[in-house]
């Protein structure tokens, strides 16, 4: 079994469910676990263009650091657990470790299940951006007041602060669009922390992207 290296810190709780879920997942499964290689790496923030403007090239220095550090750590298959960071990830010389995005592991799963009108709650920075664009796919955005809502959201599971009420705002968030959506993609990793411990109520498919990155992370192993 191939050694897998986990980037995270972008947010932690996000990291520490993935982690959960991998482990989770390999116990249902009856496998035996791989040997991880996770890093918690304090990242600095990039989630809006502003962010993303000031700080772009110090985001890039740091998920340098951390392939050099998978590098070193003999990690041969890696995940890095935050879509927006993918956007700078990929503007990174790569190493010998091979990533699998964690946007294409979710668009694997929406193929499988022939979902194709889809809404995606994520960072600004994600929504605006190709990461889960695909041909064949409808994608609905929040508007400006939708938008301001995940960020809060989004905001305060960074800080720790994961309640009720939160994952109430999104529901109703979710009804503001045509019955016709066959599926919403939490498209920010700190997004299926709240999911996790308030799970969304709604009869329409929710496309986890810590979840299902967790357990389709080991075909690859």
């Amino acid at each position: 079994m191939k050694k897998l290296g986990i980037i995270g810190g972008a947010g932690p709780l996000a990291s520490a469910l993935f982690y959960e879920t991998l482990v989770q997942e390999c116990y249902r499964l009856k496998r035996s676990l791989p040997e991880i290689l996770l890093l918690n790496y304090p990242f600095t923030r990039g989630l809006t263009p502003e962010e993303k403007q000031i700080n772009s090239v110090q985001s890039q220095k740091e998920l340098s650091c951390c392939l050099d550090a998978l590098e070193i750590g003999g990690a041969e298959v890696a995940v890095l657990v935050c879509n927006t960071l993918h956007l700078e990830l990929a503007k990174v010389p790569q190493r010998s470790v091979r990533f699998q995005s964690i946007p294409s592991l979710v668009l694997k799963d929406i193929k499988e299940k022939r979902s194709e009108r889809l809404l995606l709650l994520g960072t600004q920075n994600t929504c605006h951006s190709p990461l889960y664009q695909e041909t064949g796919k409808t994608f609905f955005l929040p508007s400006i007041v939708g938008q301001s809502v995940i960020d809060g959201v989004i905001n305060n599971v960074l800080e720790g602060n994961i309640c009720k009420n939160d994952s109430r705002l999104i529901e109703e968030l979710i009804k503001t669009y045509p019955e016709h959506i066959e599926g919403v993609i939490l498209g920010c990793t700190d997004l299926p922390v709240l999911h996790h411990h308030f799970p969304l109520r709604s009869d329409i498919t929710i496309y986890d992207s810590v979840k299902i990155s967790a357990k389709s992370i080991l075909r690859y192993l």
